[in-house]
């Protein structure tokens, strides 16, 4: 369905390589569908689908992707499997309230009889297909990997809310007044709160957003001497005043942002003692577990603090083997007058006495 400046795409159904009963979303079909569509600047991709075949998935996600036209995907019901592939080629995710969002592990199915190599090989195809729908979902989430890989590892069910607290819908349909994002002199704001939050210890989507189309306009990324009057009566009129009335009103992203920066506080806690660790010397031994646990302080205060502590040691040092070298007597040892082995001896016995001393 086209109009003068955009156009509305049905992936409902299952996706196919083909389609026998005319009831499958295919490849093939997608193309001549959006080729169709003639010069349009706005698609609209509707999206109820449990998946299918990733490979098709791929193909109408790179087929939307490579379009001229700016790309929305709305998921009315179901986006499972193999249509979140296509979903996250799409330039914005818009989510009904009541949907669900499914991603799983990567499965093949297996026909006939198969030996060791066959396996071996239908094992690193999972991998080669893994690792690329994994970087897709950390590129749309701005995750880590390894996280992205748990989600799927684990078949993750979310509601539309909690599919776009992990970055994967950018907003639900029936939103409000979205969450402005702000990094007001390195503090994460939203909503205009003070979270307390260093803004590089925000989750990944929530800095990303900073860098999402549009932003920098508006209110987002605005500092403080730059908000509106109305703006703030706006909040005020919402209740969004404090960090409770944020949590109360966007519960899943204060919980991903509270769990963000819990993560990063023992990330860096463990760098600081790891670096206490690899800095201490010997006979630092009890400086070190203070400055680790007891009164904790930065891996750069311990390393002026243990400089001070090996000077003192060294001054220490040194006085007593002056003090040795007074008791042992040899200051009072005269040059050697004679010319015999006498007093040769005596000079070599006072350096023997002086060295056992030290």
């Amino acid at each position: 369905m086209a109009g003068a400046s955009g156009a509305e795409l049905l992936l409902y159904g299952d996706i196919a390589d083909r389609s026998w009963w005319k009831d499958d979303v295919t490849p093939k079909q997608f193309a001549e569908d959006l080729s169709g569509l003639g010069a349009v600047s706005e698609i609209t991709v509707r999206i109820n689908s449990p998946g299918g075949d990733v490979f098709a998935a791929q193909a109408i996600g790179n087929l939307l992707e490579q379009h001229g036209a700016e790309v929305t995907a709305r998921i009315d019901g179901l986006c499972g499997s193999a249509a979140t592939v296509v979903a996250c080629h799409c330039d914005r995710v818009v989510a009904a309230n009541d949907s669900t969002y499914m991603i799983h592990p990567v499965k093949m199915g297996i026909c006939g009889y198969v030996d060791s190599r066959d396996l071996a090989e239908y094992q690193e195809a999972l991998a080669a297909i893994r690792e690329n729908i994994v970087g897709l979902y950390a590129k749309k989430t701005g995750r880590d990997k390894e996280e992205v890989a748990a989600w799927m590892d684990a078949t993750s069910w979310w509601t539309g809310e909690q599919a776009k607290a992990y970055g994967f819908v950018d907003e639900l349909a029936d939103d409000g007044v979205n969450a402005a994002v702000e990094n007001r002199g390195g503090i994460l704001f939203v909503g205009s709160v003070n979270t307390h939050l260093p803004f590089a210890q925000a989750p990944g989507f929530v800095q990303n957003s900073l860098a999402a189309p549009g932003a920098g306009q508006g209110s987002v990324n605005k500092g403080l001497a730059e908000m509106p009057e109305e703006r703030g009566q706006e909040e005020k009129d919402m209740g969004m005043e404090t960090v409770d009335d944020l949590r109360r009103q966007y519960p899943a992203l204060v919980d991903q942002i509270e769990q963000a920066a819990a993560q990063q506080a023992r990330e860096q806690e463990c760098r600081r003692i790891q670096d206490i660790e690899e800095m201490a010397l010997p006979g630092s031994e009890e400086l070190a577990a203070k400055a680790k646990f007891v009164e904790p302080i930065s891996a750069g205060d311990y390393a002026k603090a243990a400089m001070k502590l090996a000077k003192a040691q060294g001054g220490m040092a040194l006085n007593a083997l002056r003090r040795d070298a007074m008791d042992s007597g040899v200051h009072d040892v005269g040059p050697n007058t004679g010319s015999g082995k006498h007093g040769g001896d005596e000079f070599l016995n006072a350096i023997r006495g002086l060295k056992d001393k030290v």
